[in-house]
């Protein structure tokens, strides 16, 4: 049986365990997939873009292009008419929305992966891993507690 002190600290690691570091390991990880998802979503308009680029050839009179347009989060979609498919605005960050044209949008969307690749996924993969290795620690620490209590 676990003396009274050694019993508190396992109970004390346990709640630490459960009650902070999980949940933060969960934001770390969520965080990371939302950047995951980010990245994801500007390479499908750049790539989109580049499809549109190579059927208009650069011509100056673009036709209209027909499509269909996400209004709800991928659940309702309606038909849209793009009058000037030369010209595109393109979700920058913090609610702001710039037009480009086809070929400023397309290098605007590869530095933005690029930066959130080397810079905003690489910081979120390390904090997340950090939370991990400090529950794995918290863990081996209970292991060691109930250990020393056997011996």
């Amino acid at each position: 049986m676990m003396s009274d002190p050694l019993q508190s600290k396992v109970v004390e690691y346990s709640s630490f365990i459960t009650n902070t570091l999980q949940p933060k390991l969960q934001l770390a990880v969520n965080d990371r997939e939302e950047t995951e998802k980010e990245i994801l979503e500007y390479a499908q308009l750049r790539n989109k873009l580049q499809l549109i680029e190579t059927q208009s050839d650069g011509a100056a009179d673009a036709k209209p292009i027909n499509t269909l347009i996400d209004i709800s989060h991928q659940t309702i979609y309606c038909n849209a008419t793009i009058s000037n498919p030369r010209t595109v605005y393109v979700h920058t960050g913090f609610g702001f929305h710039v037009e480009f044209t086809i070929e400023e949008a397309i290098a605007f969307i590869d530095k933005r992966i690029m930066f959130l690749q080397n810079d905003v996924l690489k910081h979120r993969v390390e904090v997340a891993m950090g939370i991990a290795g400090d529950v794995e620690k918290a863990i081996e620490l209970l292991e060691e507690f109930k250990e020393a209590d056997e011996d």
